[in-house]
């Protein structure tokens, strides 16, 4: 295992490994209904990193490889602002840079420690080897992939480039006129596999994706599973029926689960769950003995006031190891969007479920989830309520109660006020 602390002794409490062992490589992309413009693939610092309004530094042109890619000019130069200490400035980083602001946490500290325990090679070798070689990295040691947006749930918070059922949902009820687009794996993709400590499965649903079930195949059969920690990201619609018996080739098997919410507040967040499904699929993955569980927890205006009932879901149910995070991407389903009179509801559930756990002290299990409820108090305390967003808030709910099997007025009664 690696040290966390003397990597941040020696490149700085601010630095983020992904740009440097790691990177997010995503064969599918949208485009323009009736542009017929080729969009290449992508390998990105991470899975969060965005330059809105430019040009995607982060093609792969023709005729060059990921691993080119990977050391471009403009890949360099994020690794250098990260050692000179000057993330802050770099636009596409916004996320964890708001992350940061709020809360203890964010997606650039975890990364941080799943690399640290999960990568054996010594990181700050890694890490001298970049610097000394000009910045250009050759050995990527975790990969995301994103081979499709094949989904079956269309969520609140999502987007159509990560959800087919959402795409549909935003060509009819927003006139979004945006074609799905998937590529072929790049032809330095098997090669950069068998070099790698970690690879991660996103989307879209993750097991309902064909390529996902190739490269298991793949992996397993080329005898390079055994070296591989994978990490599967899913809805827990479906229970891994097809996958579980050739997890057991693979070094070690973490399944993140994205649960935020209970009963309707989970279906009206993540539309197409059904709660009881939810729960059972995610039990079962749990006591599934080589696969490792990990609950998401993402916080909107939506299921904030739901949250303490979450938490005791996870209480009751023995989930010990979570991750809470504020809304991305979605600014009108932020914290920033609750009046006063509902943000005074949800701050006092919060504060008279956190003293159920209260008694707990640092070290046992439990103390987790008052970390969790003092986060989700944070972000409510930092998050300063903007009228306007409010306004965009009662407008996107609107379109989203069209078609979910409750309006939120009904899951959400506080909310009825404004509707």
């Amino acid at each position: 295992m690696n040290d966390l602390d003397k990597i941040y002794e020696k490149y700085g409490k601010g630095i983020c490994l992904f740009p440097f062992i790691g990177s997010f490589y995503r064969t599918v992309d949208t485009q323009v209904i009736g542009d017929n413009k080729q969009i290449p693939n992508s390998i990105q610092p991470c899975s969060l990193a965005r330059w809105d309004g430019q040009e995607n530094p982060w093609e792969i042109e023709p005729g060059t490889t990921i691993a080119d890619a990977r050391n471009s000019d403009h890949y360099k130069y994020v690794r250098q602002k990260f050692l000179a200490g000057e993330w802050n400035d770099l636009p596409g980083c916004f996320t964890c840079q708001e992350a940061e602001k709020f809360s203890q946490s964010s997606p650039r500290i975890n990364n941080n420690q799943f690399f640290a325990e999960n990568i054996e090679e010594n990181i700050i070798d890694l890490m001298d080897e970049i610097i000394e070689n000009n910045y250009e990295s050759h050995k990527l040691k975790s990969m995301e992939y994103f081979p499709s947006n094949y989904c079956n749930y269309e969520c609140t918070m999502c987007r159509g480039g990560a959800s087919s059922k959402r795409l549909t949902f935003e060509k009819i009820h927003k006139g979004v006129q945006r074609n799905i687009v998937t590529n072929q794996v790049d032809s330095d993709f098997y090669e950069l596999l068998g070099k790698l400590e970690i690879l991660g499965f996103t989307g879209g649903e993750t097991i309902m994706q064909k390529q996902v079930y190739d490269l298991v195949n793949y992996l397993v059969e080329q005898d390079l599973a055994k070296n591989i920690s994978i990490t599967v990201l899913t809805n827990a619609s479906q229970y891994p029926e097809n996958l579980v018996d050739k997890f057991k080739h693979f070094k070690k098997v973490m399944y993140t689960v994205s649960i935020d919410g209970t009963g309707d507040v989970i279906e009206y967040q993540r539309r197409g769950a059904d709660w009881q499904n939810v729960q059972e699929v995610s039990k079962r993955i749990y006591n599934t003995p080589h696969i490792h569980e990990f609950i998401n927890y993402v916080v909107t205006a939506i299921n904030v006031l739901n949250a303490m009932d979450w938490i005791d879901w996870m209480h009751d149910n023995d989930f010990k190891w979570f991750s809470i995070s504020p809304v991305v991407r979605a600014d009108q389903l932020s914290l920033k969007v609750l009046p006063d009179d509902i943000r005074k509801i949800a701050l006092d559930r919060l504060h008279q479920g956190r003293k159920k756990y209260e008694h707990y002290v640092e070290g046992v299990d439990e103390f987790n989830y008052v970390r969790g409820i003092d986060q989700i108090l944070t972000n409510l305390s930092e998050a300063e309520f903007d009228p306007d967003e409010l306004k965009k808030f009662v407008k996107f709910i609107e379109i989203e109660n069209r078609v979910s099997k409750k309006p939120l007025h009904e899951v959400v009664p506080e909310w009825a006020p404004y509707f």
